[in-house]
């Protein structure tokens, strides 16, 4: 996607944590692209959603604050919550950025948030969880989020079964490709578990279609979407929700599971599985 504004007026604090994972030896401008893309996206959200101030906002997975060292740049009244497993990374954003220090929990029920925050950015969360820790998650974001407040989080959407059914390498090494795409074909969401990855840590690739998320969302008639981009922040797809208690009736059944296995196996999905 192109440029959506122009935040060159914005001197981001780019202090870097030598514990910080999402940083590359000699591609720290494209760390920071990234995380300038993430604070256009929320802007856009605050533009789609009449939302002209985010008073507070929480960033999970903060990681060392590839996105909330924008997010303080732009919105430096916000009480920020930073939160992530690893705590090096909330330390150093609470030293760094000022940012209010969450510990994460790989249940996320057990955090101690409620309705309470104007805006959640969630990037590359939901990526990695396998399927019932994803909807969980989700229960939890969209509760989390104030009335008319806006959640904003990425997901592996077609780009990444694209890649790997036309024989891309470098692309999701260290899973079971075939494995992934057979699920991926037949109900629209997959998960595969990092070879490196306990079954007790279960963090792998998580792959969602829009048609399997926008089922996912008649789950919560409070909720619109009012945007899903694909492609937007690198190769993940980025989704704009706003609450709005009872803007939809429930008039369609909540789905047991997200779409129906189709009859037979597409041809490349053949070719590729005998490979």
């Amino acid at each position: 996607m192109p440029t959506l504004y122009d935040f060159s007026h914005l001197q981001p604090n780019r202090t870097l944590s030598p514990h910080d994972g999402m940083v590359s030896p000699g591609l720290e401008d494209q760390y920071f692209e990234l995380g300038r893309r993430a604070l256009e996206l929320v802007h856009f959200s605050s533009q789609l959603c009449d939302k002209p101030h985010y008073p507070e906002i929480l960033d999970l997975p903060c990681g060392h604050g590839r996105v909330l060292r924008w997010l303080r740049a732009h919105y430096h009244y916000a009480k920020i919550t930073a939160c992530d497993l690893e705590r090096d990374g909330v330390d150093f954003c609470a030293q760094e950025f000022g940012a209010i220090p969450v510990y994460s929990e790989i249940d996320l029920r057990k955090l101690p948030f409620d309705a309470q925050f104007d805006l959640i950015w969630v990037g590359s969360l939901l990526t990695h969880l396998p399927q019932d820790r994803w909807l969980a998650a989700l229960d939890s974001f969209i509760r989390w989020t104030k009335e008319c407040g806006v959640l904003i989080f990425s997901v592996q959407g077609r780009t990444v079964p694209s890649l790997l059914a036309r024989g891309r390498r470098n692309v999701a090494e260290n899973i079971d490709k075939p494995a992934l795409l057979e699920e991926f074909a037949r109900t629209g969401f997959a998960y595969q578990r990092y070879f490196e990855s306990t079954p007790e840590e279960d963090y792998g690739l998580a792959v969602t279609s829009p048609e399997w998320l926008m089922r996912v969302l008649q789950r919560y008639p409070d909720v619109i979407m009012r945007a899903y981009l694909e492609e937007a922040w690198g190769m993940q797809d980025i989704v704009i929700l706003y609450k709005k208690a009872g803007h939809y009736e429930p008039l369609l059944g909540v789905p047991e599971s997200p779409l129906p296995a189709p009859k037979s196996k597409s041809g490349w999905l053949k070719s590729l599985l005998r490979r």
